[in-house]
């Protein structure tokens, strides 16, 4: 095989050994010298099958190799010896070259040392320098021509071999790190390997580089601790000390703090290193956000489970007086001069009133016992408008100005009540959201043909963007402390959710805030079964 058609790196191997081993004196006969190298080859190559048979009862005992790979190996040496004899007749020739590299990365060879590679190449030598011998043994001269050659290609040959142990070793161990450093970059945590001294970021993995929302080379060179709010970095120390005095050390109430102050919890599991005179601590550090959320979830499940109970049973309780009230205006009505105009109205108002309180409180019973209330058709126009009639006096104190854009919409499917609710909670929300006074836009439209919307539009001081994600959950508010419970958009969505609607919501600081519902309206079909 000629060298132009070798890959460039065995080449450039070839060149480099040829190069330094002539340079130092290694090599005393010239690549040219033709009929020399092809006697030596010929020689090889005639003289290697009787030689093998001895050639492996030495080095097989004393290399440990099974009697039973014998054969195979003197087939195999067999094939070696005559790509090495072509090598020695064309020094052009490296096909003996290119097996042996490939072999010392990846062949049998590769799987033992190098060393025990080398010395049966150096058996096999020597027994070609006997039989050498003896065959010239009457032309001494030609004999040390043949063995100087013999020589200096072994000598050639164990260098490149030592060379390509080596660089197979090499190309093992830079697999071995590329895999490393695959498993660590998709590990299901933040990585940080730490100086075991002073704590320095010594390399980071890419989960923890998303984590601390900084690129590898940032946090090279930080402290561990630096990377934690002020508060915990006595208590992160603490970990990096005791993993270093016990080997291992585990925390799971510390934050990592990221660009912009957020602070991520993490449970951290702490690990000693000791490679050489090296010394690191591995930082395990597994986000704990989304376990925290779930449990705070289920505190607030729970909370919304007692205070349904506590609710339902203040409901049971409500009723009764209620009851007792209507009882009294009836009475009323039925003393006063019904001529009266403005004791009538009042009386009508206060019964109105007091049934929408008892609807509200059978509502709230029912909803309790995980039951439907009765749907009915609505004129969501009619709906709005005696709602905003209600809440006239309470938007006109507050500096609201109203505007209500009342499209031709057709009967929605719910529940008066409920809807009622859901509107007193948007308008409500809206007027504290504009505390200086504003403008409050009510509008209502067809949305698509088997649906209507409703939208409730404020001037206030609007939601921040990344709070939008939470307002529907239950007592979640960016109200001050006494000022809301974080409920009033969580039963606006339940409500919603419970007679097939949508709520949706957009925002923008300084500007204000539009709340958006869409509920079913029947059309020309039937009501579903149980409504009215």
């Amino acid at each position: 095989m000629a060298s132009d058609v070798v890959d460039p790196a065995l080449a450039r191997h070839v060149a480099c050994i040829d190069a330094y081993t002539r340079g130092i004196g290694l090599q005393q006969i010239a690549p040219d010298e033709r009929a020399l190298r092809r006697e030596l080859a010929d020689f090889v190559l005639a003289r290697t099958p009787a030689i093998l048979p001895g050639w492996i009862r030495d080095i097989g005992p004393a290399l440990a190799i099974p009697e039973s790979d014998w054969p195979g190996l003197l087939a195999d040496q067999e094939a070696a010896v005559a790509r090495w004899a072509r090598h020695i007749a064309d020094p052009a020739d490296v096909d003996t070259y290119l097996f042996l590299r490939s072999h010392a990365r990846h062949g049998i060879i590769a799987q033992f040392p190098a060393s025990r590679f080398i010395a049966s190449q150096m058996r096999l030598v020597q027994l070609l320098t006997d039989e050498l011998r003896r065959v010239h043994a009457h032309d001494l001269p030609r004999y040390g021509r043949l063995a100087a050659l013999l020589l200096e290609e072994l000598h050639v040959r164990v260098l490149h071999i030592t060379d390509f142990f080596v660089e197979g070793r090499e190309a093992v161990l830079g697999e071995q790190e590329a895999s490393y450093r695959r498993a660590i970059d998709h590990a299901p945590a933040g990585i940080l390997r730490t100086d075991s001294i002073d704590g320095r970021v010594l390399d980071a993995n890419t989960v923890a580089e998303r984590l601390l929302h900084m690129p590898r080379a940032e946090l090279i060179g930080r402290r561990f601790t630096d990377l934690l709010p002020p508060a915990e970095r006595a208590a992160g120390e603490a970990l990096r000390q005791e993993a270093v005095a016990r080997g291992t050390a585990r925390r799971d109430d510390l934050h990592l703090l990221v660009p912009g102050g957020e602070r991520v919890p993490v449970y951290v599991s702490a690990g000693a290193i000791d490679y050489g005179n090296r010394h690191w601590v591995l930082l395990i550090c597994i986000d704990m956000s989304e376990q925290r959320r779930l449990e705070a979830q289920l505190v607030q499940s729970e909370k919304m489970a007692a205070i349904g109970q506590l609710a339902a049973g203040i409901a049971h309780e409500l009723r009764n007086p209620l009851a007792i009230v209507m009882n009294v205006l009836y009475d009323l009505r039925a003393r006063v001069d019904a001529n009266d105009r403005d004791v009538s109205d009042d009386l009508r108002i206060a019964e109105e009133e007091i049934g929408r309180a008892q609807a509200i409180i059978k509502n709230l019973l029912e909803f309790s016992r995980e039951s439907g209330a009765e749907l009915e058709r609505l004129d969501l126009n009619d709906l709005v408008r005696r709602t905003l009639q209600l809440l006239e006096q309470y938007l006109e104190s507050s500096g609201v100005a109203v505007s209500a854009e009342l499209g031709d919409v057709p009967a929605c499917v719910a529940n008066d009540n409920a809807l009622r609710q859901i509107l007193l909670n948007l308008v409500t929300n809206a007027v504290q959201a504009m505390p200086r006074g504003g403008r409050l836009a009510i509008r209502t439209a067809r949305s698509v043909p088997d649906r209507v919307r409703l939208e409730v539009q404020d001037t206030g001081v609007g939601i921040p963007q990344a709070h939008l994600k939470d307002i529907f959950n239950p007592f979640f508010t960016t109200k001050a402390p006494g000022q809301g419970t974080g409920l009033g958009l969580f039963v606006v969505h339940a409500i919603l959710q419970r007679y097939g609607g949508d709520v949706g919501v957009t925002s923008e600081l300084g500007v204000g805030t539009t709340f958006t519902i869409e509920l079913p309206c029947p059309c020309h079909s039937d009501l579903p079964a149980g409504s009215t």
